[in-house]
């Protein structure tokens, strides 16, 4: 059997889109994924349907795997002919064992790879506004543990050598700092140095605690302050009150689940806008079903190629469309049928697939009256994909409409991303999707209707409040959707 292969990869320090460009096309062609605690569930959306995801997560005195277990976990897997990503927070080499793993790899004659990753001592500071270098304030930063395993225990960094760095950054030190505080001060550190904690950086959760290194840990301790955290000692941090650029948009620690429209990178641009006012963007994994033709008149008709026009309300049905046709088994050469598009982006998805509409209809266009602008004969046949209820009207002449809805947008409960979003407090809905607002009410639980949801677009924010939503906000429509947001 072939041997397959190991990816050690740098998850970043939290915030999904600080992955690399070649962490994440490993992640889409892994079989196996084994993760940490510190990586973000949420990457877990770039890995296929059906790779085997092994959580590892360890936590101070609780391990989940313990670190034995997990060499040979990744020989077993990679030995199965198997691409095993092992996703680690941060970057695998500060700190996160990668060494002994790839060793292990070595010596069982398995390929790896390294990827490197944005490590949370250079990421964090900088979310809480503080650079680890400055031409004013130091020239030289050294990345220390807090932490030390038993087997080590004797091997305490030099703190003597340490307190002359001008800048430290102390991964894994909550629980020490008294300890690190001491050492630092025995060996001749400035009792008003400035000490910053930050905890989650680059998430919404991310809190920052500024002191100074003689009474640090009190206030850490006063304060609460649990890990995991990053701690930065050095004048550097004096610059937080002046760059604390990500904790002081208008919409930060709001965490906003948004399902929203993938086609033309529109997910990207609501996600985007929101991202830019300080929300953290929770992705609501969807998916799209197609509805079953039955008795009811539901879904396509088995003779919907005997139509003598096919009329596409919008992208999705386009979508659901040619998902059924691929069901089917479809030749769509044997469509004989005219198209219409009933707006650009409609034609635009026919388009991708091979099929040119014959007539592009304006989106405004309502249901009932796109009948007077098609060109019919007499006993003509419409075939109307559209959403809501399925319904045959009788025109004039004989001509017939036959409108069904092709499909339905869901929340993917399986999804690998599903039980950690479910398990977090969100504080708005978004879509700028109106086909994904069941989907979300779905998210949202018992008493969805009483969860805010911002829409995008009247259609959207039309059916939103039809479906019985009480606070319902239009993005386009709201110049400061910040102040609306924060409340």
């Amino acid at each position: 059997m072939k041997t397959g292969s190991v990816l050690f990869v740098g998850a970043g320090p939290g915030d999904p889109k600080l992955l690399t460009i070649r962490g994440k096309e490993a992640l889409e062609h892994a079989d196996v994924v084994i993760y940490d605690r510190l990586a973000n569930p949420l990457l877990l959306g770039h890995v296929k349907n059906d790779a085997k995801l092994i959580y590892c997560g360890k936590e101070a005195d609780r391990h989940t795997l313990p670190q034995d277990q997990i060499n040979l976990l990744l020989i077993e897997e990679a030995q199965k002919g198997k691409t095993v990503v092992r996703l680690k927070g941060g970057d695998p080499s500060m700190f996160g064992r990668v060494g002994e793993e790839a060793q292990m790899c070595l010596s069982h004659g398995i390929p790896f790879e390294i990827v490197p990753g944005v490590t949370s001592g250079m990421a964090a500071p900088l979310y809480a506004g503080i650079p680890l270098t400055h031409r004013e304030y130091n020239s030289s930063v050294a990345f220390v543990t807090g932490h030390l395993c038993d087997k080590n225990a004797e091997k305490e960094p030099d703190w003597a050598a340490l307190s002359s760095v001008e800048t430290l950054v102390i991964y894994m030190g909550v629980k020490n700092l008294p300890r690190i505080r001491e050492r630092l001060l025995a060996h001749g550190k400035a009792k008003e140095t400035p000490v910053a904690l930050v905890r989650w950086g680059t998430l919404g959760e991310q809190k920052t605690l500024v002191g100074k290194l003689d009474t640090i840990d009190q206030d850490v301790a006063q304060a609460r302050f649990a890990a995991p955290a990053i701690i930065i000692v050095g004048e550097v941090v004096r610059l937080r009150e002046s760059l604390n650029w990500y904790e002081s948009r208008p919409l930060f620690g709001k965490r906003i689940a948004v399902a929203a429209k993938t086609t033309e990178g529109r997910e990207a641009d609501l996600a985007t806008r929101l991202e830019k006012l300080g929300a953290e963007v929770v992705p609501i994994p969807l998916m799209e079903t197609v509805v079953s033709t039955s008795a009811a008149g539901t879904g396509i008709p088995a003779d919907f190629s005997s139509y003598q026009w096919l009329v596409f309300d919008d992208e999705r049905q386009v979508s659901f469309f040619f998902q059924e046709l691929r069901l089917r088994r479809f030749d769509l050469r044997q469509i004989k049928s005219k198209l219409a598009a009933r707006g650009r982006l409609a034609a635009e998805a026919l388009e991708k697939r091979g099929l040119y509409p014959n007539l592009v209809l304006d989106e405004l266009l309502t249901t009932s009256t796109v009948h007077l602008h098609l060109s019919l004969g007499k006993g003509d046949r419409i075939l109307h994909l559209s959403a809501g209820k399925s319904m045959v009207v009788l025109h004039a002449q004989g001509t017939v409409t036959h409108t069904v809805q092709a499909g339905t947008v869901e929340w993917n409960h399986a999804h690998p991303t599903t039980e950690w979003i479910s398990e977090r407090p969100i504080d708005w809905l978004a879509t700028d999707d109106s086909y994904a607002l069941p989907a979300l009410a779905a998210f949202a639980g018992v008493e969805w209707q009483t969860k805010p949801i911002m829409c995008v677009g009247t259609d959207t924010e039309g059916k939103a409040r039809e479906m019985g939503w009480r606070i319902v906000t239009n993005l386009l429509s709201t110049q400061e959707p910040e102040k609306i947001l924060s409340l």
